[in-house]
């Protein structure tokens, strides 16, 4: 008897190990896939290299893990354990709240000042922001509208884990930018306080417990409110639409249940009864605009209710102001590849929507280009080019967080640093223009030897030790890059001189106004221009260039083959016209 049970329990264990591989290979049992991005490991090519060298069996270890039989099945056992017992959820940048109320990290982040970008950059931004408006109105008749979207954690507070509130900084982005939203008079709509004005009497939940986004019966008075305010802004009247009726039930649509099914459980988890609304659009008749959104993912549950097919002229979507939608759906279409000024200017509305978690990008660069379109031409922003690249790379941010708070130091003050270094190593003639001297004079202070023999030809030539500091940069400067030197010198030059004419000074200041700016930026950007036309006079390859920049642009086939040719190379429009612009230049040059 008791050796019966031994070959039972054998076989049983037996059974349970071969089974997975068995499930491998017949798929007898039918597992439902994981949900999120996941990239599995593929079965690896055998090589007499790969096995020498010890890769073929990591990656064939790796393969068999991930495939292996009942997988998901496990691996939602264990999620489904970790949530129940731990209320821990296997997301990436999931928390679990309070009530078992489940948050994205980048939310609390916000909430809580984590990502504060600083005063400074923030006012560059709106500033920008409120000359686009009035210029746009002006010259265009265009409205763009700044949409601040709601955060589910602002909306429910209560519910954050109390770990993260220990260090909340004393503001945030939202509430720094609201704050001088209203003082530049900016247009804006923000979302976030009308949710909490209608907390305690909408009828239906605003936000699913285990979503992320407003909830689709939410959306419902997001249209609305945006309908109305685009029409009063035109005043025009647009075509009717309609909820026909609110359906509700047990059934929870994925876009109200997007946070728990990336927690991949065994079983789904309850939460209030939600309502759905059913549009029609019974009335056509009315006045289409031309609408463009420059969105997150917010902007998806009024996308898909079809109000901008039905209500607006077309469904411009640029998502996170890369993807362009609906064309996306169809083929590959990315901003880059547009024209981006016909784009702007052939629309009625803009609207740059954005929720909390990333206004630190303010717009994933949009405004940036935008402004710089219609304003003066401007290196000298070389460091906030490379700050904005930084806030827009999600892992590169969050790297120079984690570095600020490792040097104690705010995360303006390590972006900055960030920036400076990376201008200088990719583009070190521009960033020389604008910092030569003073790169140079950081380079000898921080080596030692070189320090001292400065401090010994100070006392030889019997000058101060900083003003021999700076003539020594100053040569090194100019013998290791001299047009950078010239043009530096240049700009320098022009400066003095608009300083020191108070008539001259006057205007400029005028024009800081104009373009949102301040007068020690717009005295660089006019200095910038004459240096540049002074440098055209001596020079005839930069007057050329500029020609045919000029002739590309104004070319519409040139144009379309150009920027053909800068998305198969990866470049900006403006990059791609400047490459070919100089070729063409120095081919005219070498013809004469």
């Amino acid at each position: 008897m008791k050796g019966r049970v031994k070959n039972i329990v054998f076989v049983v264990l037996l059974m349970l190990m071969i089974l997975p591989a068995l499930q491998h290979r017949f798929g007898m049992f039918k597992i439902p896939s994981l949900n999120g991005d996941f990239i599995l490991s593929q079965s690896p090519s055998f090589t007499r290299e790969n096995w020498m060298d010890g890769s073929f069996q990591s990656e064939f270890e790796n393969y068999i893990n991930d495939h292996i039989g009942f997988r998901n099945f496990f691996v939602r056992l264990n999620n489904q354990i970790d949530f129940t017992l731990f209320r821990k959820a296997n997301a990436e940048g999931v928390v679990v709240g309070k009530k078992g109320m489940p948050f994205e990290f980048d939310y609390i982040r916000a909430y809580t000042g984590g990502d504060f970008i600083g005063r400074k950059t923030i006012d560059k931004k709106l500033n920008r922001l409120k000359f686009l408006q009035d210029y746009l109105k002006e010259k265009f008749d265009i409205d763009l509208v700044f949409v601040l979207e709601p955060s589910k954690v602002r909306f429910f507070p209560e519910n954050i884990p109390g770990r993260f509130l220990k260090n909340r900084a004393d503001i945030t982005n939202y509430d720094y930018i609201v704050q001088r939203s209203k003082d530049f008079g900016i247009r804006y709509l923000d979302f976030n306080g009308l949710f909490l004005q209608m907390q305690d009497t909408a009828q239906w939940p605003l936000y699913p417990k285990y979503g992320i986004h407003w909830s689709e019966y939410s959306m419902t008075m997001v249209a609305d409110t945006l309908i109305r305010y685009i029409e009063a802004l035109k005043d025009i009247r647009m075509p009717r639409y309609r909820v026909e009726k609110i359906i509700t039930g047990d059934s929870v649509s994925p876009a109200d249940y997007d946070i728990g099914r990336t927690m991949n459980l065994l079983w789904p988890l309850s939460q209030p009864q939600l309502a759905y609304p059913v549009f029609t659009f019974p009335d056509a008749n009315g006045t289409k605009p031309m609408v463009l959104a420059v969105a997150d993912s917010y902007y998806w549950n009024f996308f898909n209710t079809r109000i901008p097919k039905h209500l607006f002229a077309n469904e411009a979507f640029w998502y996170f102001n890369a993807k362009v939608y609906p064309d996306f759906y169809f083929g590959e279409k990315w901003v880059r590849q547009l024209d981006f000024q016909k784009e702007i200017e052939k629309q009625d509305v803009i609207l740059v929507s954005i929720t909390d978690r990333f206004l630190y990008k303010l717009a994933w660069g949009f405004i940036d280009q935008a402004y710089e379109l219609y304003t003066p031409e401007f290196t000298g922003d070389i460091i906030y080019k490379y700050e904005n690249r930084i806030r827009k790379d999600a892992q590169w941010f969050d790297d120079v967080l984690a570095e600020a708070r490792r040097k104690n130091v705010s995360l303006a003050e390590a972006i900055s640093a960030e920036a400076r270094y990376q201008a200088f190593i990719k583009e070190p003639e521009t960033y020389l223009v604008w910092y030569g001297r003073e790169h140079y004079r950081e380079v000898i202070e921080n080596d030692e030897a070189w320090r001292n023999s400065i401090v010994n030809k100070a006392a030889e030539n019997g000058i101060a030790y900083e003003k021999q500091l700076m003539l020594d940069a100053d040569y090194v400067f100019q013998t290791e890059h001299p047009e950078a030197h010239k043009k530096y010198h240049l700009i320098k030059m022009f400066e003095q001189r608009i300083r020191s004419d108070s008539s001259w000074l006057n205007t400029v200041r005028e024009k800081a106004g104009y373009y949102r700016t301040d007068i020690e930026t717009m005295v660089k950007i006019d200095a910038e221009y004459l240096a540049g036309q002074e440098i055209e006079r001596q020079n005839p390859l930069q007057s050329r260039i500029k020609f045919f920049e000029e002739q590309i642009r104004n070319d519409p086939e040139w144009l379309d083959m150009v920027r053909k040719k800068a998305a198969e190379q990866g470049k900006t429009l403006d990059e791609m016209i400047r490459a070919d612009a100089s070729y063409m230049a120095e081919q005219e040059m070498k013809k004469k």
